[in-house]
């Protein structure tokens, strides 16, 4: 045998080893014992409000607004494209517009992306502010 084969001593004969025994009490960790400063910070803080069950599913507001304009303005390409005289008469204003025209359409095509992009932010601050009041209102 090598010296990395050499067999353990042999046990008492009335003690068994078991391979899955839970460790001794005392090999156990410690539970973690935060410093005194934390604990300061701690109790220097507001109580956590108890927490409360969700009441549902959060609504998407961007999803829904950015949604219907998408929606829409599909919509509006499927009507233009659907009839041959609408298709002709877009076609010709397109290849007619002036460079200041189309500048100004695309600033108000990014004006129109910005409003909407407003649109969705308050929805989203009037869903939070209606969040932090449920709980405050209901306590």
């Amino acid at each position: 045998m090598s010296h990395s084969e050499t067999p353990d001593p042999a046990p008492d004969a009335g003690a068994t080893m078991s391979v899955d025994a839970p460790p001794v009490p005392s090999a156990v960790p410690p539970a973690f014992v935060p410093p005194p400063a934390f604990e300061a910070e701690a109790s220097d803080s507001a109580p956590a409000p108890a927490a409360e069950p969700p009441s549902g599913a959060r609504v998407r507001w961007a999803g829904i607004v950015w949604g219907l304009v998408l929606a829409a303005i599909a919509a509006l390409a499927l009507w233009v494209l659907t009839d041959p005289a609408r298709h002709a008469t877009v076609t010709a204003w397109m290849l007619h517009l002036t460079p200041a025209a189309v500048t100004a359409y695309a600033v108000l095509l990014v004006g129109g992306f910005a409003l909407v992009a407003g649109v969705v932010g308050l929805a989203r601050a009037a869903q939070r502010a209606l969040e932090r009041r449920r709980p405050s209102a209901a306590g």
